[in-house]
């Protein structure tokens, strides 16, 4: 009796411990790559944007190119409903100052493109075959985030390849994404432009779509007609007076251009934007007063320190960076002499690539090695999918590391 006792407690141990085995083996850091996270969770849900890029703002570019890619289709579908009704309000406009229209010749009268909240253009009024790329996203069976965080792993770790993915490869791998966004806009604006389809822009075929009436005025100040054929001039390399493709993508944007011409552009618009007494030249004044306040980081508004004491502190910061910048110590600064703070006064997207990567970096690097491993990433998926969240859907009460 006491032996068939000892035998059963025998094998039940065993069966504990092989229990024991499998269960840290399946958890084990070597099998991280098979859990399988949901698409969403209570209150997160992947949102496509139809990205609006203008001087003053600049969104986060999608870590995953599907999601980039989807993006694009969505701005690309709001870019064709905006010009499908410049187009037929122009040819109204046209027939109206001709003296009328015939009954065949009807300008455009119906219902505009309904539009959702935020003013995107719902996409089954462009295309009735169209399928709804946040149904993909959010569908487990078709995208699943950990499995797609393992397939990039490899294809941003290459600098050097070694099982971690650090900074400068989060960089380059957003920086890579951010210029292939930038050239699918210009590849946009060069068709709508490009009247004659000859590959080629003319400052008579842009003009007309910025400026309208204002067409031939010499006026230099931004945004001016004379402002625009200046630039222009610029990024025509060949001096032929029309831009290709790649002197367009100059001209739409200067702060990315490798053309050691249109970089010098850049800087003197700084300085002539913040050059209040118009002598050619940045002064301290001019410089604590304007362009200082770009090279500032984020302050803390809630900071305990009185206003007075902030103001003094940054009068000293200013002074500081001003004598920093100020080589040749003669009181002014000159374009040259901004050179080394452009990428804030004027940033570019290797800029944005910087902070995003920063921001990845800081979110999921739990040892601190500044590096991340496929296992970090995998820790946290919903950080690299967190640019295409709908900010108000958030659920403040779960998981505040997804946010």
């Amino acid at each position: 009796m006491a032996a068939s006792t000892s035998f059963s407690s025998f094998i039940y141990l065993l069966l504990v411990v092989a229990f024991m085995t499998l269960y840290l083996v399946s958890h084990s850091p070597s099998n991280l790559h098979t859990r399988s996270h949901r698409r969403t969770l209570p209150g997160k849900r992947i949102k496509v944007r139809a990205v609006h890029h203008d001087k003053k703002h600049h969104d986060p570019v999608a870590f995953d190119p599907i999601v980039a890619d989807f993006e694009r289709r969505k701005e690309d579908l709001a870019w064709e409903k905006q010009h499908f009704e410049d187009q037929y309000k122009k040819l109204g406009e046209q027939l109206q100052k001709n003296g009328g229209i015939s009954h065949h010749e009807e300008p455009y009268r119906g219902e505009p493109l309904k539009i959702l909240k935020n003013d995107q253009v719902d996409p089954h009024d462009v295309d009735p075959d169209y399928e709804d790329p946040e149904e993909y996203l959010n569908d487990e069976d078709q995208f699943n985030i950990t499995e797609r965080l393992t397939s990039l792993f490899p294809l941003i770790d290459i600098n050097p390849r070694d099982d971690y993915v650090t900074s400068l490869e989060l960089l380059e791998w957003h920086l890579v994404q951010g210029k292939k966004a930038m050239l699918h806009r210009s590849d946009r604006e060069m068709e709508s432009h490009d009247k004659n389809h000859d590959g080629l822009v003319s400052l008579e075929e842009y003009l007309p779509h910025v400026l309208g009436a204002e067409q031939g005025h010499n006026s230099t100040e931004f945004d001016d007609a004379g402002w625009y054929k200046q630039q222009f001039e610029v990024c025509d390399r060949d001096n032929d007076g029309l831009l290709n493709a790649t002197e367009f993508n100059d001209f739409l944007h200067p702060d990315d251009s490798n053309n050691p011409r249109v970089r010098q552009w850049c800087r003197l618009e700084q300085i002539r934007t913040h050059d209040t007494n118009k002598d050619g030249k940045i002064g301290w004044e001019e410089f604590h007063h304007g362009l200082f306040d770009q090279l500032q980081d984020e302050q803390d508004y809630h900071h305990p320190k009185l206003a007075e004491q902030l103001e003094a502190e940054k009068l000293v910061q200013s002074k500081r960076k001003f004598a920093e910048l100020d080589r040749n110590k003669d009181g002014y600064l000159t374009e040259d002499e901004i050179a080394p703070v452009m990428e804030k006064l004027r940033p570019g997207e290797l800029y944005y690539a910087k902070q995003q990567s920063d921001y990845l970096l800081h979110e999921a690097d739990e040892n601190r090695d500044e590096r991340l491993s496929l296992d970090e990433m995998l820790n946290h998926p919903y950080i690299f999918y967190s640019t295409a969240y709908d900010e108000d859907e958030f659920d403040p009460a779960i998981h505040d590391e997804f946010r």
